[in-house]
């Protein structure tokens, strides 16, 4: 969001969203003492004023000058509904037992046990967001994202207790390896292969146990497939790369495996950090739902998934694949290239040897905008407009021509593309999606060169399955849902032999975008 976004919305006293940085308070006490009378009391209420707002406008100066602004230190980012005990106990331990410089974000969704004034009471370095409704499990995260300063962020359920040497350990596991790119923990309550057996059955005896454990072991570091969601580490880079959760995923529940799979179609490795430990009440907030309701929540949750992704692991596994087949054939491209220029000092040259080691990694790694289709058009919260034309975001600077629908994208997703010139005149804007009628009435029976860029096709003989040309490559659309998101439709295709569709080079998917209902992503 803009800065001059933020200054509109910080003027709004009618605002129902309270933001409030640092949990700073008033000593003076809610009573105002009385300035005498009259002319002497106006002129002292004039002078009141006068001085509020020359301190408010430098306070929004100031902000405005370190606004993007990144620290050398974590973020950590919980969210909390109705949780006012423990949220408090899981903050009071990571003050206790995080030497690291950081930060700690809670978001609290609109509870109703006083959450956020205990948390204001608190103080310290603890910033809080008082959301006017709850906008679950991913949408509290997001915002929380949104106001992270630190150089690597964590995100944490507000039912855990951490413990000594839990981050440092964690750290050092995301360290281990160029393309780690979200590292989770160990605890005693939580799916997956990141639960282990624990000696203890009360709290108070955890300590003694978790301080032996976390003794530091990088022999217990591995690779996983899968990460629950109620403890990431993770860089601001991932996180520019990959952009925010989902908030189509209601109250809480498979919006965490979603964003993981986006991080592996990225590129990144996702490790356990087996020397960290930490303790989890276990899902106190869904828990409060009630056993009925949970189970809406958790089935409507699952058919949301199922529907965006379809298959998830062989995505990812055909995308590795791509991502290896494109690594060989630059490996060899380069290899060509040394043979042609051999020793000689050239830019190219130079840009190998500037790149070389761990850097390299940032070249294999990809963003959310390398999964969108070619030519779509996308927008912010702000309301302006621009195109996805090969990498690049061109923005629209004329009105958006009747049938287009823009897609509502975050920041991270919008800034991942690098920007392109802007587009002036109604003669560069296309439609899209690119209609049929304007390429072919009939199916495409000829040589790969009659299909144009930027078309939509499908197999004669597969024809729920689409792909998009683009860069004189076939781009499948990972679902019916991910086509419905970018307003493709039936009418839209245009089918070809199923010889001519494989003699295509295969790109990158075609993935939906995350749904965004917080209006200041």
């Amino acid at each position: 969001m803009s800065t001059s976004g933020k200054r509109s919305k910080q003027r709004k006293a009618s605002s129902s969203e309270t933001v409030v940085m640092h949990a700073a308070r008033s000593r003076s006490g809610g009573k105002i003492r009385r300035q005498g009378s009259g002319k002497r009391a106006a002129k002292n209420a004039k002078l009141y004023k006068q001085g509020y707002h020359r301190g408010y406008d430098e306070g929004v100066r100031q902000g405005e000058s370190s606004f993007g602004l990144v620290f050398e230190g974590v973020s950590i980012v919980i969210p909390t509904y109705n949780q006012r005990e423990y949220v408090l106990q899981c903050v009071s331990s990571i003050e206790k037992h995080t030497p690291a410089p950081f930060e700690i974000i809670v978001v609290d969704n609109a509870s109703k046990d006083g959450t956020a004034e205990a948390m204001l009471r608190k103080g310290g370095m603890v910033r809080v967001a008082a959301l006017d409704k709850n906008r679950g499990f991913a949408g509290g995260v997001n915002h929380g994202l949104m106001m992270a300063r630190g150089r690597h962020i964590v995100v944490l359920n507000n039912d855990i207790l951490v413990t000594p040497g839990w981050l440092e350990n964690m750290m050092t596991c995301l360290d281990s390896h160029p393309e780690m790119g979200v590292v989770g923990p160990v605890t005693n309550y939580i799916g997956g292969d990141q639960q282990i057996e624990v000696p203890y059955r009360e709290v108070e005896d955890m300590w003694s146990f978790a301080a032996r454990h976390n003794r530091p072991d990088a022999t217990k570091h591995r690779e996983t497939e899968r990460l629950v969601g109620f403890c990431w580490l993770f860089s601001r880079e991932l996180l520019e790369r990959v952009g925010y959760l989902d908030e189509g995923y209601a109250v809480g529940n498979f919006e965490d495996d979603d964003w993981i799979i986006r991080a592996k179609l990225a590129g990144y490795r996702l490790g356990v950090a087996g020397d960290a430990f930490i303790h989890h009440y276990g899902s106190v907030s869904m828990k409060a739902l009630g056993e009925q309701d949970y189970e809406v929540v958790n089935k409507d949750n699952e058919q949301f998934y199922t529907q965006k992704w379809g298959d998830p692991h062989a995505l990812v596994a055909d995308t590795s694949r791509l991502s290896l087949y494109a690594e060989v054939s630059t490996s060899q491209q380069e290899n060509k290239n040394k043979t042609t220029q051999g020793k000689s000092d050239s830019p190219d040259l130079r840009q190998r040897i500037s790149t070389k080691g761990s850097s390299d990694v940032t070249h294999k790694l990809r963003r959310s905008t390398d999964f969108y289709p070619e030519g779509c058009y996308i927008s912010d919260i702000k309301g302006d407009v621009y195109r996805l034309m090969r990498g690049q975001r061109r923005k629209l600077n004329i009105p958006v021509p009747r049938g287009i629908s823009p897609v509502l994208v975050a920041k991270p997703d919008l800034l991942g593309a690098s920007e392109g010139e802007p587009l002036i005149s109604a003669g560069e804007v296309q439609g899209w999606p690119l209609e049929r009628s304007h390429v072919h009435a009939q199916p495409v029976q000829s040589n790969r060169d009659a299909l144009e860029e930027g078309m939509i096709v499908a197999a004669t003989n597969e024809r729920d399955i689409w792909y998009q040309i683009s860069g004189s490559k076939r781009r499948r659309f990972a679902t019916p849902y991910a086509a419905e998101r970018w307003g493709v439709q039936s009418g839209h295709i245009v089918h070809v032999s199923a010889n001519q569709l494989r003699t295509i080079e295969e790109g990158w998917p075609i993935i939906a975008p995350p749904q965004l209902l917080n209006e200041d992503l």
